[in-house]
């Protein structure tokens, strides 16, 4: 059960342990900062659940801090409880217009204290419930290693999902090097680099992003990355987040191809996913890398009934290896197993036609058609060998 980050900002070294006493009984991770920009840098490493911040501060104070905090798309959802020696209407007018959600008078009172807490993390709870009902299911899938299929099987369930009749959108979610297009025979300028000079609350919304995407013929919306190589650009984390979470207002389905690669993005952006699927290749150096990848995504708290893998064979004969061995070698669930179609494999990337589009009938698109349906469920369920 997640257990709330509480962050107290307050320069005075005892009023922020007057609050960690009032909250110590309850069951929050207790965070703190002394000062406006120290405040900063905590909520963007933490990304607390909720702010206690103190109003009077030297250098950068409490006004200020509120200010930037709402002005960055990482933090702006948070709420914040202004903390106030001075219960003066037009101070606390301020506040309230600046973002805030409450205010606390000091000295403090402990039962007030615990009582707006409480209320506020409830308000929040509720809050976020009512907009994940408005909201489509964003499916992420990361490869194991490079080169073990990911792209391709993502693309191929987001056409089978069409297939069903959803409305979809798929993310490549990479500052260059994009394969998506090629896959799709699509010729495009728009990318997502337009994307990447978005940097206050609120620059990335349902009109920039829509002036984005581009159109599939078979009904996909495609966010797709630049082809080329450019080092010098990178997506931030909250860049990530917003662009998943708006999308996920726009389309029933939002299938997302990440890099296999650690960044602050990739994490931020697999933290707003209902699903992660982890694509393994069905030979030993990826099997290996997929031990090490699970770890590393349950450390990242993601795991469990939200984290699942999809066994891929590239060539007919080509590995010794066998689903049972796999299944006894990897700590998560098997979603989906894609038997090898080669010859076939081959054919729809030189075309530009996915196998579900391509060859239908076959028996890799048949598997994916049912990877497909699983996904769609609220709780995906595993393969029963």
């Amino acid at each position: 059960m997640h257990q709330p980050k509480v962050l107290i900002v307050d320069d005075d070294d005892n009023n922020r342990g007057v609050l960690c006493d009032a909250l110590g009984g309850e069951s929050y991770t207790l965070l703190e900062a002394a000062d406006g920009q120290q405040a900063l840098d905590v909520a963007d490493k933490e990304l607390p659940d909720l702010i206690l911040l103190d109003v009077l501060m030297p250098g950068m104070d409490g006004l200020a801090t509120l200010h930037q905090l709402k002005a960055r798309a990482a933090t702006r959802h948070i709420p914040v409880i202004m903390v106030t020696a001075l219960n003066m209407d037009s101070q606390i007018s301020l506040c309230l217009d600046g973002g805030a959600i409450d205010h606390i008078v000091k000295p403090f009172s402990w039962l007030v204290v615990r009582a707006r807490v409480r209320a506020a993390l409830r308000n929040r709870v509720a809050a976020a419930e009512k907009q994940a009902a408005n909201r489509g299911k964003v499916i992420g899938f990361i490869g194991a290693k490079g080169g073990a299929g990911t792209t391709t099987t993502a693309l191929n369930v987001a056409l089978a999902l069409v297939a069903l009749e959803r409305s979809v959108a798929v993310v490549e979610m990479r500052p260059y090097m994009g394969t998506v297009a090629q896959q799709l025979g699509v010729t495009a300028s728009l990318n997502i680099e337009q994307l990447l000079d978005c940097q206050h609350s609120g620059d990335i919304n349902s009109r920039t992003l829509g002036n984005c995407l581009t159109p599939h013929p078979a009904g996909l919306q495609l966010l797709l990355a630049p082809p080329s190589f450019n080092d010098q650009r990178e997506i931030a984390a909250c860049q990530a987040e917003e662009i998943l979470k708006v999308l996920s207002t726009m389309a029933e389905h939002v299938i997302v191809d990440f890099p296999c690669q650690p960044t602050r993005a990739v994490r931020a952006g697999l933290h707003c996913c209902n699903f992660v699927l982890l694509a393994v290749e069905l030979e030993a150096t990826c099997l290996a890398s997929a031990q090490a990848m699970i770890e590393g995504l349950k450390s990242w708290g993601i795991g469990g009934n939200s984290l699942g893998t999809v066994l891929l064979h590239h060539r007919a004969g080509g590995s010794s290896m066998t689903v049972g061995y796999a299944r006894t070698h990897l700590n998560c669930r098997i979603i989906g197993v894609i038997p090898p179609e080669p010859e076939l494999s081959l054919a729809a990337l030189k075309a530009g036609q996915p196998l579900v589009l391509s060859h239908p009938e076959s028996t890799a698109a048949v598997a994916l058609n049912e990877l497909a349906t699983r996904l769609m469920a609220d709780q995906v369920p595993a393969l029963a060998f």
